[in-house]
């Protein structure tokens, strides 16, 4: 656990470790969450809508070239798993966080 002070404007500084681990630099946006007594800070990434739609396509052209000899099954199949693996990420870097607020 690690002991902040809150200074003029209610700043406080995140200590490096956290920083590190979380791959915060500065100039980085983090969501501010109130649950009860507990404050949440989780980092966010803003994304280019132009840049996010060409990369959308890009993924949807890979995916459609990858997946056009594959019965119905297989590809149920393979999404499922890919959202498993999402899951069980986003899982694991919540668990992390919490250990280091612990």
């Amino acid at each position: 656990m690690s002991l902040v002070k809150v200074i003029r404007h209610g700043q406080v500084a995140i200590p490096a470790n956290f920083r590190e681990k979380l791959n915060i630099k500065e100039g980085d946006y983090l969501e501010l969450e109130l649950d009860g007594k507990t404050i949440i800070l989780r980092p966010k990434v803003f994304v280019d809508r132009e840049d996010a739609v060409k990369a959308l396509h890009e993924m949807m052209n890979e995916v459609h070239e990858r997946t056009k000899n594959l019965d119905h099954d297989e590809l149920d199949k393979m999404i499922n798993e890919a959202i498993s693996e999402v899951r069980w990420t986003k899982t694991k870097k919540t668990l992390i966080a919490d250990n280091m607020v612990k």
